[in-house]
């Protein structure tokens, strides 16, 4: 039997948006989940189920997708990886080839060469 989640009050909503919006601005140095709770004066727990409710995923389920969104539109203007890796917060080129290729399921360099097929 699953437990019932709490409501969300209006003022939680505003600001779990609040949240996502934080995210969307320090996108290369997010805040820790801690960080970003304290910001929009929540708890890290009613941010974390809030964050679920409201948008369907993770806060850092939201944040790797919305890196990954610039990632590719960094990719289609012919960045190198290794600059779209540093302008979408990641240290290492590796580190965002593998989350690039496990999220968009090609690797940085295929995507951009165009050699792949998008699967609906």
């Amino acid at each position: 039997k699953r437990k019932k989640r709490p409501a969300l009050q209006a003022d939680d909503i505003d600001r779990i948006h609040y949240a996502r919006d934080i995210l969307h601005q320090r996108l290369v140095q997010p805040p820790s989940l801690l960080e970003l709770a304290r910001l929009v004066e929540l708890n890290d727990y009613k941010l974390k189920i809030g964050f679920q409710q409201v948008f369907g995923t993770t806060v850092f389920g939201y944040l790797t997708q919305q890196r990954m969104n610039k990632a590719r539109q960094l990719l289609a203007q012919q960045q190198s990886v290794t600059s779209v890796a540093i302008a979408v917060g990641y240290t290492s080129p590796t580190a965002f080839s593998s989350a690039f290729k496990r999220v968009i399921g090609v690797s940085p360099k295929r995507y951009q060469l165009g050699k792949y097929k998008i699967v609906s």
